[in-house]
């Protein structure tokens, strides 16, 4: 039960682009800061944000490097209360210079918008390492995730690597592209790229919306994820296929 737990709890922090991050305030001393911010996910469960030197959660975090991000499953209608929602508490700190500019280049290609930001007001890429998980996922499923729960292999590809699969998929399997994100998320859209891959998905980018695609097992090697995405391609073909001939 806490292994789905845990599973569930990643995947909902994998679907989701914003979160509400609480640092604690310099200004304020000793209360809790919140704001809303955009975030991605490393391989291992890590969060990454990219902050602008100015912003008051650089200022915090610069002076005490504890925070925490909730991410939460929003009702369209009904009691929110009975909807999951994850709050991953942890250490922040700037990313280090030989990281940096090759996870930049990741984050900007989740979040394209991101790229003007290079020329104002000093942004700076944070990691928050976790430390623990608090996952509710609706009345009566509710638990502590420890970080040894939370945390996930690293895989054996890297950030250069990841990089050469997304342009390969984009350069050469554009229409697998609009066909994995039609079979899973019911969208039609001419133009889709992948930006991201994470051992355990990918994203997909369409209509300036970024789409979590979730992979059946992790995929530790490269060739995992090459299977992984076959997979995914002759399922979205073999539904078409069948649409068409239905229609």
């Amino acid at each position: 039960m806490r292994e789905q737990a845990a599973f569930e709890a990643r995947t909902l922090v994998r679907q989701s682009n914003v979160c509400v991050i609480s640092t604690i305030s310099k200004n304020l001393a000793g209360y809790p800061f919140g704001s809303v911010s955009p975030f991605m996910s490393d391989n291992e469960g890590r969060l990454i944000f990219y902050i602008a030197g100015i912003a008051q959660h650089s200022r915090n975090l610069s002076e005490d490097g504890k925070m925490c991000a909730t991410v939460f499953d929003a009702a369209e209608q009904g009691d929110q209360n009975a909807h999951a929602r994850v709050t991953v508490v942890g250490d922040a700190a700037p990313v280090p210079a030989d990281e940096h500019d090759a996870l930049l280049t990741r984050y900007e290609r989740q979040y394209p918008e991101a790229i003007s930001y290079r020329q104002a007001h000093d942004f700076q890429l944070w990691r928050m390492d976790v430390k623990r998980v608090r996952y509710i996922g609706g009345f009566g499923h509710i638990f502590w995730i420890e970080k040894d729960e939370w945390y996930q292999a690293a895989p054996q590809w890297d950030l250069e690597d990841e990089a050469h699969m997304v342009n390969h998929m984009n350069e050469d399997h554009s229409d697998a592209n609009r066909l994995i994100l039609k079979l899973i998320h019911g969208i039609d859209c001419d133009e889709v790229v992948m930006t991201t891959l994470v051992s355990d998905g990918c994203y997909l980018r369409a209509n300036e919306k970024n789409y979590y695609i979730q992979f059946d097992n992790p995929c530790l090697e490269s060739i995992d994820v090459r299977k992984a995405l076959v997979k995914l391609t002759k399922a979205a073909r073999a539904q078409e296929s069948t649409t068409e001939i239905d229609s």
